[in-house]
């Protein structure tokens, strides 16, 4: 081998795209053992579904993980795929979709195992070459010919993917060090959730993913107390606050200013945070929306929490959006753009507010069935009615309203208006 060859070396995340699928190895046995029986020279695969963040299903379920941070040992292979015919907004959206929600799914040794085999009927666990090929096939692409059992090598082998050149390079041995005793920051999170569904398991030992928590709950009202004790005990409703103190630079302009990171650094930070949320909606939002509806139609504490993190996880999201556009703004990288706001009642309007709180879209509905026109009050539907704008724009959703000189006064008092 060449020195360089000697050297781990990292993916550049820059030229990965979301949908994007990673290939890797590792020296282990268990790994030459996989790439000795598929002939190929990769044994595991993950999708990128965010900023330098891939989800794979290992021996802990299926997790997201830090692209930034696996480490390719010296002689390992690394591969980077991406589809032929280019996915639509929409098929991405599945891809991502998908594979989130799949989150916490135990691993399946014995599907992985039985991937090189035939005749077998697929389980709900998970390993990382099905979770792949199941998501892009949920979004109506096939990449292999049996999604449900299939090993990275097929994936590799895939008349309908292509490999993205260039996507690896070499670390110092400076870097080297530092990124060894680095700490992986997602895997609070992985063993948050671990413990989560570990305590949900005890109720029920068909539950794989956080989804089914839900289901489950919905079905088993009497489970309440439980899961809502699994919830605290996990912390999984304070992994936002080591974030946060973590990462505090990210969410004020002033304080991405003064941070000691390069600007360089920040500028990439910024402007691959905006795509992101430019090609694929925040997903807090739709989290939020959900438990809403599942509170409205089946009240339970623990989806009152999810409401109230959701919500939170929403705010902060916005605050760091802010801060990128802001940074961006000052050194004339981002033409500034005025508010948008959208005129009450209109289709946009609605699609909006249903993102957000669907309860309140519902009732809004509602009130203009029942005066049989679109002029009345969101709320009471009383004419006439005046359209608003809020002073303290929430962090999803129109920030708009339609309301009577009654609603608006009595509103007014908790949410500050002004005449749209």
């Amino acid at each position: 081998m060449s020195e360089s060859e000697l050297r781990p070396r990292v993916f550049v995340a820059g030229l990965i795209q979301l949908g994007d699928i990673v290939l890797t190895t590792t020296p282990e046995r268990v790994s030459q053992t996989i790439r000795k029986v598929t002939s190929a020279d990769i044994s595991h695969a993950m999708i990128c579904v965010g900023r330098s963040s891939v989800i794979d299903s290992t021996g802990d379920g299926v997790h997201a993980r830090n692209l930034e941070r696996i480490i390719l040992e010296p002689g390992c292979a690394g591969h980077v795929l991406r589809p032929v015919e280019p996915l639509t907004t929409d098929q991405l959206r599945s891809v991502i979709s998908f594979a989130r929600a799949t989150v916490g799914t135990r691993y399946t040794m014995t599907g992985a195992a039985k991937s090189v085999l035939a005749g077998f009927v697929a389980g709900r666990r998970q390993f990382c070459s099905r979770l792949v090929a199941q998501a892009y096939r949920d979004a109506g692409v096939n990449l292999v010919s049996d999604a449900d059992f299939c090993h990275p090598g097929e994936l590799l082998k895939s008349g309908a993917l292509v490999e993205v050149p260039n996507v690896l390079r070499n670390l110092s041995p400076d870097e080297e060090a530092d990124w060894r005793v680095d700490i992986d920051n997602v895997q609070a999170m992985r063993d948050s959730t671990n413990a989560l569904l570990l305590e949900a398991r005890k109720l029920c030992s068909e539950i794989e993913s956080l989804n089914d928590i839900d289901a489950y709950l919905v079905e088993h009202p009497e489970g309440d107390a439980h899961f809502v004790q699994a919830l605290r005990s996990s912390r999984y409703l304070e992994l936002w606050q080591e974030e946060f103190e973590r990462n505090s630079w990210q969410y004020h302009v002033a304080l991405m200013e003064g941070h000691d990171g390069s600007a360089e650094r920040k500028h990439k930070y910024c402007e691959e945070l905006l795509a992101d949320e430019k090609l694929c909606q925040n997903r807090f939002v739709l989290n939020h929306a959900g438990y809403v509806t599942a509170n409205t139609l089946h009240p339970r504490q623990y989806f009152a929490l999810k409401v109230e993190l959701y919500d939170l996880l929403t705010q902060f999201h916005a605050r760091r959006v802010k801060a990128a556009t802001a940074w961006l703004e000052r050194r004339g990288l981002l033409e500034p753009a005025p508010p948008k706001f959208l005129r009450p009642h209109t289709p946009e309007w609605f699609a909006s507010l249903r993102e957000w709180n669907p309860e309140q879209a519902a009732m809004a509905e509602a009130a203009i069935k029942a005066a049989e026109s679109a002029d009345v009050c969101s709320v009471c539907a009383d004419d006439p009615a005046r359209d608003y704008v809020l002073v303290s724009r929430p962090a999803a959703g129109p920030g708009t309203l339609r309301l009577c000189d009654d609603c608006f006064h009595t509103r007014s008092v908790d949410e500050p208006m002004r005449l749209f």
